[in-house]
């Protein structure tokens, strides 16, 4: 792990670079237990695992019954599809807004907050690259809100973008760990 996750505070909008998938699900399966630790609903948004895959590794590493917590919507696994795609590439607006939603949805609930862990990969794949620039754009590089993600991208997915859209990246996201 390249950072300490204590120093992750409610509002952080991360970027982390990853060099492989091994290390960046070690990262994000600490990441959403420490939110889940500090009475946060947590989400992990990707394409790489199954849900199948995602609910036996938090078993097993976590020692909990994951049906218990997905039940009650504490914690959720989305695939990129089921979170961006429902209708074609989303209206940046909406997404900001559910996120918006989602961290209120805690807050109701008597939760600290809201905590993401975003994989990438599936927008470039899909080529959507400029798109998710421009959504990560729109969005602050530390929350009001009680909202904490990791944008999580893959090395060689951010050498493919250019200089510019690399700097819009680094602008809306505090911190960034390489």
């Amino acid at each position: 792990m390249r950072t300490d996750l204590t120093q992750v505070f409610l509002g952080n909008h991360i970027l982390a670079i990853y060099h492989d998938n091994e290390s960046k699900f070690d990262e994000a399966f600490k990441f959403l237990k420490q939110g889940l630790d500090n009475d946060e609903i947590i989400m992990i948004v990707t394409d790489s695992l199954t849900k199948n895959e995602i609910s036996k590794r938090m078993e097993r590493e976590w020692n909990i019954k994951i049906e218990k917590f997905t039940s009650r919507g504490v914690i959720n696994m989305n695939t990129v599809d089921e979170c961006h795609y429902q209708n074609g590439f989303p209206e940046s607006f909406s997404i900001k807004a559910f996120w918006g939603a989602m961290a209120e949805i805690a807050r109701t609930r008597g939760m600290r907050g809201f905590r993401v862990f975003a994989d990438t990969h599936s927008f470039f794949e899909k080529g959507h690259a400029a798109e998710l620039v421009n959504y990560e754009s729109i969005l602050e590089s530390k929350f009001s809100i009680p909202f904490t993600a990791i944008c999580a991208y893959d090395s060689k997915d951010l050498q493919s973008l250019t200089p510019e859209q690399r700097s819009a990246l680094l602008t809306h996201h505090n911190p960034v760990w390489n």
